[in-house]
């Protein structure tokens, strides 16, 4: 590992996503018929094109001078093709040399075989290096088939002006579910603001993430259970816990802006960002919407609030890289990975919106966001993934956007959870 220090930035995330340019593997085949013995490495980094280059063409540079045997070929994947694009090259044998993901599609592939278990291939420094959380929340069945590289708990963002309005301590924010929802209460009643600003739009998962993580709050550990593969709230055993997250959640939209089923998580960013909200519970990309007021001390950030007497958790959502199996380089593969994945390289892949993934990438960051993100990780869980994770997500958001809309109580959305979850688990 290399080490280098740097202070603390805020950084943009573009929203863009393209179209998948070109695909890998096996169809980059070394160039001159592998000539000199220089081989080619197709790289896809699923995302933003126009800002992840300007990251990564410079690493890509460093990394071909260091290693003259080795071409990289950057391919660009956006978001919204990424499912589909990434169907069709592993049914065809060309996903490319080295890519990054998320998990649940990563974990479909392993499961039929394409893609190499990095268990016994990481050097033991980087192993060191992840936060332990981070590095569980990339295997599947016990082994490392993601190494992850961009991930985030869900914060507590609050809006100090509002706070010193309603004659809240900005240097004290609330700890416990109880005092957010007394925050909340009195930002709204002295303030033209809501307490909170609340989502509940079933899609991406947003809603589900968000239940786990109280959930796991309320429990004191991981909601998902990597033996069974269920999640623990579907056993009758935490009836309490699970009810008493869903009753807060509901509660949650009693301190929040009107018609809360109008609203994603992106949509609640800009009601924070603009003043009409005094708190928001996001991811760090909430960073990109409120820079110059993050900078100002306008906004400002702390962990996830728990029941009374628990310690904050929450599940951390990431992103990594995998190697296919169809890569015909598989060695040069992890050596780009391991590249990568070095202190100084991981800071700049960070600055597209990521918390800290290494324990000396988060030594190097000054700053509260980064203080409150390295804590949030030491005791943080991995976010419950597995080849059903889809199916059960879409479960959760329907059902809490019927609780967050007052279509159902706690007890009514519980019991549909679990009898749609046990027909998805059977």
């Amino acid at each position: 590992m290399k080490y280098w220090r740097r202070r603390s930035f805020i950084t943009a995330l573009g929203a863009a996503a393209l179209t998948l340019t070109a695909c890998g593997g096996r169809a980059a085949d070394d160039e001159n018929g592998g000539a000199g013995g220089q081989v080619t490495l197709t790289l896809m980094r699923t995302g933003t094109p126009e800002i992840l280059r300007p990251i990564f063409e410079p690493m890509i540079a460093e990394f071909e001078e260091a290693n003259p045997g080795i071409k990289v070929d950057m391919q660009d994947l956006g978001w919204n093709d990424a499912t589909a694009s990434m169907g069709v090259m592993a049914s065809s044998g060309t996903l490319p040399d080295l890519m990054y993901h998320l998990p649940s599609d990563v974990f479909d592939l392993a499961s039929k075989g394409l893609v190499t278990d990095l268990t016994d291939k990481l050097s033991p420094e980087l192993k060191d290096d992840i936060f332990p959380a981070l590095l569980q929340a990339g295997q599947y069945e016990g082994r490392q088939y993601l190494v992850p590289c961009s991930v985030s708990p869900l914060f507590l963002w609050y809006n100090t002006e509002l706070f010193e309005k309603a004659g809240l301590d900005p240097d004290n924010p609330p700890n416990t579910w109880d005092e957010l929802l007394v925050a909340g209460r009195q930002i709204a009643e002295k303030t033209d603001a809501s307490g909170v600003a609340m989502y509940s739009k079933p899609a991406a998962g947003e809603t589900s993430g968000l239940y786990e993580s109280l959930f796991a709050g309320a429990i004191g550990g991981s909601a998902w259970d990597p033996n069974s593969q269920r999640y623990l709230y579907d056993d009758p055993k935490y009836d309490a816990e699970a009810l008493q997250t869903l009753e807060f959640m509901r509660g949650l939209v009693d301190i929040s802006q009107p018609n809360v089923v109008e609203y994603g998580r992106f949509d609640t960013r800009t009601l924070f960002r603009d003043g009409h909200a005094g708190m928001a519970i996001d991811l760090i990309y909430m960073q990109n919407q409120i820079g110059d007021g993050l900078k100002d001390g306008t906004f400002r950030v702390a962990e996830l609030p728990a029941p009374t007497g628990r310690t904050s958790i929450s599940t951390i959502n990431v992103g990594g890289w995998f190697i296919p199996t169809n890569s015909a380089h598989p060695e040069e593969a992890l050596k780009l990975l391991e590249f990568f994945m070095e202190t100084e390289n991981q800071i700049k892949h960070t600055t597209y919106g990521s918390a800290p993934i290494l324990k000396s990438e988060a030594a190097t960051y000054e700053g509260e966001l980064w203080e409150v993100a390295t804590a949030a990780l030491e005791h943080g869980v991995a976010e419950g993934i597995s080849l059903q994770t889809g199916a059960l997500w879409t479960v959760n958001g329907e059902e809490l956007q019927r609780l967050l809309t007052a279509q159902r109580s706690p007890e009514e959305v519980l019991r549909a959870i679990r009898e749609r979850h046990q027909e998805i688990y059977e």
